[in-house]
C-alpha cells in the first residue's frame, strides 16, 4: 500500500494476497478497464498502484478482511518498516539454557528476538529524536501512539502502555537482551469538471487499443461534443505518453516514455544474493532415451551470484527444476562461503524471481531482507545480465562440441549448427560426463580471468578481506541446521533419544550420534527430529522444536581390546567414564536431598508402605488359633459374625 498525494493505492501482490488473479488485473490494465484505476508507482515505474477507493465494494471488503482498515493499516506500515532482525538476539535466546542447560522453546525465541527488534528499534530513534520527523514526519507523541497500537495488535511481547513500555526499554538499555525472558525462563478537488471531462473523453477514445486513425476520432468526438473545431494529429502527439500504454502496450511506453531508474551495484560482497534459474545452452546424450530426442537433453541450473561483481557463490542443476533444487544451490554457496571465509555467513539481501514464491517465501525471508519481486519486472537486479553477458558465454563454450549457441530465434546464433549436428554423436551423455563438463563450466566462471585479467574469485576475496566485522553476518551451526538442515522423522511419534544417543537410519543408513549435554538421563525416551545436513553428516540438532533442542556429534567407537587402544582414545573414554560417574553422582545426591527433606518432616517412607499392610506369617497365624477355637467349641460361628 501506498499514499501518494492524499491517494490511497494498493500494490497488485497485495490484490492477488486477496484472491485477484494476477492474470486478471494484467489484462485489466492492458484493456484499460475503467473498473480499475492503475497508475505506476513514481518511486519506481516497474511497480503498478491501483487507486484504492475507485474499487468496486467486493474489492474494498477483501481487503479490509485481509488487512483491516487499509488507512490505518497504511498509517503504521511505516514503523513496522523501521524494525530490523537483529541476528545476535536470536543467537543469544538460541544459546540460553536455564534449569540444569534447559534450552528455550523455538516459539520463545521468536517471540524475545522480535521484541529485542522493536526495542533495538526504540533505543535508536530514543538516541536521535530528530530522525522520527525525517524518517516519518511524526512528533514522538504520534509516534508512541501508533506504535503501541501495532504491539498490541501484532503481540509483540511488550507492555502496551506508554509508562511500561518506556520502563522496558530503559532496562533493555542497561541489561540487554537478558531481560526480555520471563520468569518462567528466569485530499484537493478537481476544477474545470467540463475540461477535465472533454479532455478524458477524447484521450480514452485514442488510447482504444484498436488504434483508430485522428480523422476518424475527430469526427466520433465532435459528435460526442457538438464542437465544429477538428482535431488533427497534432492533439494526439502531444498527449501520446498518457495513452500509449493503452494503445501500443506496455513496452512501448517502457521504452520511448518511461525514465530509466539508474542504480549502481552493492559496495561489498553479501550486501546482495540473487538467485534465478538458467537452461545451460549445451546438449547431453541420454542412452536410456528411445526416442529421437535422446541428443537433446539439458540441465537446468539454479545459479546464486553476489551482485557485488556477478561472483557466482553457489548452483545446482538437474533435467527438472524443483523447490529443493533452489535449496541445494543455497547450501552449495553457504558451503562455498565457508570454504572462502572459515565461517558461516549469511547474505544481507536476498533477490530471486518469483518461480513457486508461495512455497519458498519463507526459506528466503530466513536468510536475510527479502522484497517481492514486482509482477512482470524483467530487470529486478544483475543476474539475468550475467547470463547473457560474454564471460558466463566464453565459460560455456571453451572445449564443447555440444555448445547451441543463443536463442534459435536470434540474429547472430553465435555457433556453427551444421557442426554442431554433426557432433550429436559424440556429445556427452547424462551422468558423470555431463556433470565433468558442468563443473569445469562453473569453475571457469569463478575463476578464469575476465577482460581486466582478474578473476572474479579474487575480486570478491579482496573486497570481502576488506569488509568490517560488523557488516558480516555470521551464524553457528545450529543456526545453520535450522536454516538450512532437513527434518529427518521416521514417523509422527518422532525419534527416540536412548542411552545411547539418537541413531536415526537416513538413506538406508545408519548413523549414531552422541548429544552435546551435562546430563543424557532427563532426555532419554522424549521423541525428536533429527536434522541434518547432507554434505556433512559428523553433526545434527536434536529437537522437539519445543523444550529439546541439542547438537549431536558423529559417535566414536571405542576399542574394546587394550592392544588397539590409543592415548587418544583413552582420553576419550575416561571423559566418558567420568560421566557415567558424574550421573551416578547426581542420583546419589538427589536421593539424599529427598531424605533430608523427608526427615525434616519426620515422614519414614518404609512406615508410609506398610501402614495398614499384615505381614503374610501373622496373618496365618491368627487364622489358625481361630479355628482352633471354633472347633472346640470355645467359640461359635454366631459369636465370629458377631465380632466381624
Amino acid at each position: 500500500m501506498k499514499i501518494i498525494n492524499n491517494i490511497l493505492y494498493i500494490t497488485i501482490p497485495e490484490m492477488v494476497e486477496c484472491g485477484v488473479s494476477e492474470n486478471y488485473l494484467s489484462k485489466a490494465k492492458s484493456i484499460g478497464a475503467k473498473c480499475w484505476s492503475f497508475i505506476s508507482d513514481p518511486d519506481d515505474k516497474r511497480k503498478v498502484l491501483i487507486e484504492f477507493e475507485k474499487l468496486k465494494d467486493e474489492y474494498k471488503t477483501r481487503l479490509e478482511a485481509r488487512f483491516g482498515s487499509p488507512y490505518e493499516y497504511m498509517a503504521k506500515m511505516p514503523i513496522r518498516n523501521l524494525v530490523k532482525w537483529d541476528n545476535s538476539a536470536e543467537e543469544f535466546f538460541l544459546r540460553y539454557r536455564y534449569d540444569e542447560n534447559k534450552p528455550l522453546p523455538i516459539e520463545h525465541v521468536k517471540k524475545y528476538t522480535t521484541a529485542a527488534n522493536w526495542l533495538n528499534m526504540f533505543k535508536a530513534l530514543n538516541q536521535d529524536k530528530k530522525a522520527l520527523k525525517k524518517l516519518l514526519n511524526l512528533s514522538i507523541e504520534q509516534f508512541y501512539v501508533h506504535a503501541l497500537e501495532i504491539i498490541k495488535a501484532d503481540n509483540i511481547g511488550l507492555p502496551t502502555s506508554y509508562r511500561r513500555l518506556l520502563a522496558a526499554r530503559n532496562e533493555y538499555e542497561s541489561k540487554g537482551y537478558v531481560c526480555l525472558i520471563d520468569w518462567r525462563f528466569g485530499n484537493k478537488l478537481a476544477s474545470k469538471v467540463n475540461d477535465e471531462l472533454s479532455e478524458s473523453t477524447l484521450l480514452e477514445m485514442i488510447s482504444h487499443p484498436n488504434q483508430y486513425d485522428d480523422v476518424f476520432i475527430a469526427q466520433q468526438y465532435n459528435l460526442w461534443a457538438k464542437l465544429q473545431s477538428s482535431l488533427g494529429q497534432q492533439t494526439y502527439r502531444k498527449k501520446e505518453a498518457l495513452v500509449i500504454m493503452y494503445r501500443e502496450g506496455n513496452a512501448e511506453l517502457k521504452n520511448r516514455f518511461l525514465p530509466q531508474v539508474k542504480g549502481f551495484r552493492p559496495t561489498a560482497p553479501l550486501y546482495m544474493v540473487e538467485s534465478d534459474d538458467n537452461h545451460l545452452d549445451l546438449l547431453f546424450i541420454d542412452p536410456d532415451d528411445g526416442t529421437p530426442h535422446k541428443h537433446f537433453h539439458k540441465y537446468k541450473a539454479i545459479v546464486v551470484i553476489d551482485s557485488f561483481n556477478d561472483y557466482v557463490l553457489g548452483y545446482a542443476y538437474a533435467e527438472t527444476l524443483s523447490d529443493e533444487l533452489v535449496k541445494a544451490a543455497y547450501l552449495n554457496a553457504m558451503y562455498h562461503i565457508r570454504s572462502l571465509t572459515g565461517r558461516w555467513h549469511l547474505p544481507h539481501e536476498t533477490k530471486t524471481d518469483r518461480w513457486s514464491i508461495k512455497s519458498l517465501k519463507p526459506f528466503y525471508e530466513s536468510l536475510g531482507n527479502y522484497m517481492d519481486t514486482p509482477v512482470g519486472s524483467k530487470n529486478r537486479g544483475y543476474i539475468e545480465n550475467f547470463f547473457g553477458s560474454p564471460h558466463w558465454k566464453r565459460c560455456l563454450k571453451i572445449g564443447a562440441n555440444n555448445y547451441t549457441g543463443n536463442n534459435m530465434t536470434a540474429k547472430f546464433r553465435g555457433v556453427n549448427t551444421e557442426v554442431l549436428n554433426r557432433n550429436k554423436k559424440d556429445y556427452p551423455t547424462i551422468g558423470d560426463e555431463a556433470v565433468v563438463q558442468v563443473e569445469n563450466f562453473f569453475h571457469r566462471l569463478r575463476f578464469m580471468p575476465q577482460s581486466n585479467g582478474i578473476s572474479k574469485h579474487d575480486q570478491w576475496m579482496a573486497a570481502f578481506k576488506a569488509l568490517p566485522m560488523e557488516d558480516k553476518r555470521i551464524i553457528n551451526d545450529e543456526q545453520f541446521l535450522l536454516k538450512f538442515g532437513i527434518e529427518h522423522n521416521t514417523n509422527e511419534r518422532g525419534i527416540r533419544i536412548t542411552n545411547r544417543g539418537v541413531e536415526p537410519q537416513i538413506n538406508n543408513v545408519r548413523y549414531s550420534y552422541t548429544l552435546k549435554v551435562d546430563s543424557l538421563m532427563e532426555y532419554v525416551g522424549k521423541p525428536v527430529s533429527v536434522i541434518y545436513d547432507p554434505f556433512d553428516m559428523s553433526r545434527v540438532l536434536i529437537t522437539d522444536f519445543e523444550k529439546v533442542r541439542l547438537m549431536g556429534f558423529e559417535a566414536r567407537l571405542q576399542s574394546r581390546a587394550m592392544k588397539d587402544a590409543s592415548t587418544d582414545s583413552r582420553i576419550y573414554l575416561n571423559a566418558a567414564l567420568n560421566e557415567k560417574r558424574n550421573d551416578v553422582d547426581f542420583i546419589t545426591a538427589k536421593q539424599t536431598r529427598r531424605q533430608e527433606v523427608l526427615q525434616s518432616k519426620s515422614i519414614d517412607a518404609e512406615t508410609l508402605l506398610q501402614a495398614g499392610v499384615m505381614v503374610k506369617e501373622i496373618r496365618q497365624q491368627a487364622e489358625q488359633r481361630l479355628l482352633s477355637r471354633t472347633i472346640d467349641g470355645s467359640i461359635t460361628e454366631d459369636d465370629l459374625y458377631d465380632q466381624m
